[in-house]
């Protein structure tokens, strides 16, 4: 996300409270602004089933394939999209943009196809009527679509217009819900995934719209460019799924348990204990705001300077104090975040029971939703550290930690699942997410403390560009064409494109 800084780095550079309050607002938005809107629209929906008076079990058939398309598009996609924005970041920097636009068919293809074949799979022997099915399934391809679209209006820092699809879109959800509703010759949960199908689909156009005015049109490139970098960066792959797999697993461990709630002999969800994790996670707000603010405006140029010092030759004085520089800026930034987020997950502790009590949750759940809070804290500040790792390039390190949250969390909810039971939910999460973070701080903390070793001795003397199969297969489709970016110098890429 370093495109972004320049935009905070003017908001800042005003020196008034306005630019500041602009400045976090910004950082809000790109930080949060796709999954508050999302969550916009899943309410606005909610609040015309409630103005139609619209029955609980028609609203768990328009809520639980909701909750599916959107974790199971997440997690289906989560390390193809890490590894994508690798590729990116490679054809940015060499100005190699000739398969860029290619790129993206050619990613929605490898997903589409066997994600539309798996929720098929799923749904096919459903009592769901047919028109319900198809239209869960087109949600979810919608959603990969997007997420792999997003990738590439992020790595070329259109926020703005990110966000301004992603509202759009929204927007025209809940209109098309509210004039299907009105008309009422669909069944209502039918009426509103036609309505977020709608909506999804003019999010999907408007991203492509934005994403061929800036690379052009598919052209001659190369749909499958991109596949040797799963041999180069298959740890960040295995590492970004056992990390999303650990934010999802104890949700959906707990839905075959008691508290388990079955929609039409298909879907498996838990609203109370969904409901309670959603309100808990709105707490990591701050803590994701601040660090896109710390990195990008005060992390980013000490990391740029000490790499700057080493590329352009400088002295081992200057080298030394650029390594100082950026560790003391490392640290602090990184305290003065959690400090922060502490502080107002305390906030939220005090109010949130509150509002919960209000809204009718049991005493039970509220005393689940307090530990929960510190389980979101500490996965929030474990994800900061596993951004870090990923900024130094320590991709075995973030691959240990990844893993370690995924395996840790499926085994802490199969003990609750089986044997801590329902008084044991969200404390197994507390667990797992504590353990995490002290791996991820000890893989940062050894990196920090044998950063010269790390930067100049664990380097591999000669580059080995990738041979394996998908490479060989990559090479073969495209008859010899793929370019290893890895190779060309800033800007060679343009005798290509």
């Amino acid at each position: 996300m370093a495109g972004v800084g320049f935009e905070l780095k003017k908001l800042f550079t005003a020196r008034t409270a306005v630019g500041h309050i602009k400045a976090y607002t910004y950082s809000a938005i790109v930080t949060a602004g796709p999954f508050l809107l999302l969550t916009g629209m899943m309410l606005g929906v909610q609040l015309l089933f409630h103005a139609h008076g619209v029955t609980e079990e028609e609203q768990n058939l328009f809520i639980a394939p909701v909750v599916y398309s959107f974790i199971f598009s997440q997690l289906f996609t989560s390390g193809f999209t890490m590894v994508l924005t690798r590729y990116l970041a490679d054809c940015i920097s060499t100005s190699f943009l000739r398969d860029i636009t290619s790129s993206l068919f050619g990613m929605c293809a490898l997903l589409v196809v066997p994600g539309g074949l798996l929720a098929s799979f799923f749904l096919k022997d459903s009592p769901i009527p047919f028109l319900s099915k198809s239209l869960s399934v087109i949600f979810f391809l919608e959603l990969i679509i997007i997420w792999v679209e997003s990738v590439y209006l992020s790595a070329v820092k259109r926020f703005k217009r990110l966000i301004g699809g992603f509202a759009a879109g929204v927007v025209m959800a809940i209109f098309s819900c509210a004039v299907l509703l009105q008309l009422n010759f669909l069944s209502p949960h039918a009426s509103a995934l036609l309505a977020l199908c709608l909506g999804m689909s003019i999010l999907v156009t408007t991203f492509f719209v934005h994403i061929t005015s800036l690379f052009g049109q598919p052209g001659r490139g190369l749909l499958f460019g991109f596949l040797p970098y799963f041999e180069k960066h298959w740890k960040i792959f295995v590492g970004y799924l056992g990390y999303n797999s650990g934010l999802y697993l104890p949700n959906i461990l707990i839905w075959f348990g008691p508290w388990g709630v079955v929609v039409a002999d298909t879907y498996r969800f838990s609203p109370l204990y969904d409901g309670v994790t959603f309100f808990a996670f709105l707490s990591l707000l701050p803590l994701m705001t601040l660090f896109v603010v710390a990195a990008e405006t005060r992390f980013y140029e000490k990391y740029a300077g000490y790499f700057e010092a080493i590329t352009r030759r400088g002295n081992l004085q200057e080298i030394e104090d650029a390594r100082h520089d950026l560790l003391y800026t490392l640290w602090f930034q990184l305290r003065q975040v959690v400090e922060f987020q502490f502080l107002f997950t305390l906030l939220f502790l005090a109010f949130g029971s509150a509002l919960l009590s209000w809204a009718n949750i049991p005493g039970n759940e509220i005393n689940m939703f307090d530990v929960l809070l510190f389980a979101v804290f500490f996965t929030g500040v474990m994800q900061i550290l596993y951004i870090l790792l990923t900024y130094f390039d320590l991709q075995m390190a973030a691959l240990r930690t990844g893993l370690a949250f995924g395996i840790l969390n499926l085994a802490a909810g199969l003990f609750g699942l089986f044997i801590g039971g329902p008084d044991s939910y969200g404390f197994t999460f507390f667990i797992a997410a504590a353990l995490t973070l002290v791996i991820a701080w000890v893989e940062l903390s050894r990196f920090t403390s044998h950063m010269s070793y790390y930067v100049y001795c664990a380097q591999p003397i000669f580059y080995q560009p990738p041979h394996g199969p998908l490479t060989r297969f990559a090479q073969k489709i495209s008859r010899g064409k793929i370019i290893d970016l890895l190779q060309l110098g800033p800007g060679e890429g343009r005798k290509y494109s």
